[in-house]
């Protein structure tokens, strides 16, 4: 499932201390409380699978099928078959009937990812069963009933594909009864340390490895852009415990990708940490984003004036 939650006994849950994180965390068990169709937005690599997943696994549907189609880097027609299945002979190499993945997840939850790249002749099926409840398999005439909770996704705005002819704004509306949005990474740096101790301690856990990270290391993470929000930030933990040297990973086993870019970053005196840590009402999260550098090291920071 990824490392956007914790592994307790209790349901997966997301990483993170940050106000957008508590937020999300309260918009799934909304929707996990209701059963119309959400909408989760946000960059890719923010997490969007794994809140779908959430609301379905918290949900009166959490024992049925959870399914997950992407919409995207697949023809019209084959995403048809997969979504509503096809009779045998509806089309060269339909030997045999299939079931679609709507009527496999009867019951529970089709998640369908990327949703801005459907094609209007599958956008129009999927608001007529999102209507109806009803469905016909591709070259069937047998009209087939479903009970499914669809969660959609989607890292392009919605709103501009409307307006550029690509989305029906009617399907549209059937989709966001519910609307979940997940900041990018770069604008909740504060649950950076916490993604990175889940990742070492479950990389650590499979590897058969003791890794840690330096402020040095947690610093320069803190100061990057991470384009490919916490996907990449996982990818970069993971090649940093297999190139560095020791117990310890340094600044220097975590190489950066060309596309972000890392803030310069003035030296952080006490005064200066103390200034900001006022400014923000002594919220050291906050105060350490804003200064790029790790709780920790606004920890040490601070004792050094106090000394």
């Amino acid at each position: 499932m990824g490392v956007w939650f914790d592994n307790s006994s209790e349901p997966e849950k997301l990483v993170g201390t940050s106000r957008a994180i508590r937020k999300i965390k309260k918009q799934i068990k909304v929707a996990a409380s209701y059963d119309y169709p959400v909408l989760i937005s946000g960059e890719t690599g923010v997490g969007k699978t794994l809140v779908a997943h959430l609301i379905h696994s918290t949900s009166r549907r959490r024992e049925k099928p959870f399914l997950h189609q992407s919409c995207s880097n697949i023809s019209s027609e084959l995403l048809e078959s997969e979504l509503f299945g096809h009779e045998k002979g509806a089309f060269t190499g339909a030997t045999e009937r299939k079931k679609g993945k709507i009527e496999i997840a009867d019951g529970g939850t089709l998640f369908l990812d990327e949703i801005a790249d459907l094609s209007h002749q599958n956008q129009a099926k999927l608001l007529l069963f999102l209507e109806r409840g009803k469905f016909f398999r591709v070259g069937g005439t047998e009209e087939i009933r479903a009970d499914v909770r669809v969660i959609s996704a989607s890292n392009r705005d919605l709103k501009k594909v409307i307006k550029a002819g690509k989305f029906r704004v009617d399907l549209y509306f059937r989709l966001n009864t519910i609307e979940i949005y997940i900041l990018p990474l770069k604008e909740r740096k504060e649950d950076i340390p916490l993604l990175v101790e889940e990742i070492l301690r479950r990389e650590n856990e499979r590897c058969k490895t003791n890794k840690s990270i330096s402020s040095e290391a947690m610093n320069k993470l803190l100061r990057y852009d991470f384009p490919g929000n916490v996907r990449e930030l996982e990818n970069l933990i993971k090649r940093a415990i297999v190139t560095s040297k020791g117990s310890e990973i340094k600044a220097n086993d975590i190489v950066l990708g060309k596309a972000g870019s890392v803030r310069k970053r003035k030296k952080v005196t006490p005064e200066l940490a103390e200034k900001t840590l006022q400014k923000y009402r002594a919220n050291k999260s906050r105060a350490a984003r804003e200064l790029g550098i790790s709780r920790q090291s606004l920890y040490k920071i601070l004792k050094k004036k106090k000394v």
